[in-house]
């Protein structure tokens, strides 16, 4: 009976030896994940600072960001604007809404953001990338915040989303312990008309987590000659940007042959594009005209059997 007691108490004594050890772990961890962020901007319950960046060290040889980067507060809100969401709140909304892509910024939000992310690039490493958190200021009580982290890799902004407060968590009858962080609310990014998402090969794309399925990428230089074309195109036909599109401030000398060159960059791009699409389609009409052929072949074999089968018995001599 001591031997009993004894190794109870021993397996009690081990299992809460386990058990601290574990909790210790996962307390220097959380800590760590802290530490890992430095936050410099922290107003209207706004948050934005700089953390690492895991894709970097998902490649062999490990990747390197683009930053520091400078981008000026004005191409930050264009890159920015130009981003859509769409997604749905709970569980049966994804099965019976039809998911309409919204802005992913609201417009006061995006002017408080644009200054504080372009210092955020300025001042990121090369394995950084700038996280945001923005509550929705009109639903105080609603506790999904619009959440993500982005960073400049070659002539590309990849932006991830995590969160947004448009769409809510399914839910989880009051049970903190059920929230599924895989949870993405069946959100998609989308970039709004003239601008296009980059097509990357997929040996040049970052190495995705198990969390960051909600991504996009643009071309900056691309997008921002896109969104500056539409500007253009608005004044000439006597329709000026209202003011929540306001221009940017005056081209700068040199600036014009610049701009120029970025549209003429454009459209060999889309001329590009064109031609990849053009192609693709040639080679599958191809493929469904062998397809076509192999299948009036086999037709034709077939109805021949079926004519041989029949030919016997349409020569056999009628019985008196």
């Amino acid at each position: 009976m001591h031997g009993n007691i004894l190794l109870s108490w021993f397996g009690r004594n081990v299992i809460f030896r386990i058990s601290s050890t574990l909790l210790l772990v996962w307390s220097l961890l959380g800590c760590a994940g802290q530490v890992g962020q430095r936050v410099f901007y922290d107003e209207h319950g706004i948050l934005i600072g700089i953390e690492h960046d895991p894709t970097t060290e998902r490649e062999t040889p490990v990747a390197f960001n683009s930053h520091p980067a400078h981008l000026t507060a004005d191409q930050v809100r264009t890159l920015l604007g130009m981003l859509q969401v769409s997604g749905y709140s709970g569980t049966l909304g994804g099965l019976i809404a039809t998911p309409r892509p919204i802005p992913l910024f609201k417009e006061m939000d995006l002017e408080r953001v644009s200054s504080p992310l372009a210092t955020a690039f300025n001042r990121a490493g090369a394995q950084d990338r700038v996280f945001f958190s923005i509550p929705d200021r009109e639903k105080p009580y609603n506790e999904d915040r619009t959440a993500g982290s982005l960073f400049i890799r070659g002539p590309y902004l990849h932006f991830i989303l995590t969160d947004h407060s448009a769409f809510l968590r399914a839910d989880t009858a009051g049970s903190e312990d059920l929230k599924d962080p895989r949870d993405t609310k069946g959100m998609r990014l989308w970039v709004a008309s003239p601008g296009r998402a980059a097509a990357i090969q997929p040996e040049k794309e970052p190495r995705w987590g198990v969390f960051e399925k909600v991504h996009i990428s643009l071309d900056i230089r691309e997008t921002l000659a896109a969104r500056q074309v539409l500007g253009t195109s608005a004044q000439k036909m006597g329709n000026p940007i209202g003011a929540r599109e306001a221009p940017e401030a005056q081209p700068q000398a040199g600036s014009v042959a610049s701009a120029r060159s970025d549209s003429e960059e454009d459209l060999r791009l889309q001329i590009r594009e064109l031609t990849r699409s053009n192609l693709e389609l040639r080679a599958r009409l191809e493929e469904q005209s062998r397809q076509m052929a192999a299948l009036k072949k086999e037709l034709a074999r077939i109805q021949e059997e079926l004519e041989k089968a029949k030919s016997p018995s349409l020569r056999r001599p009628l019985s008196p």
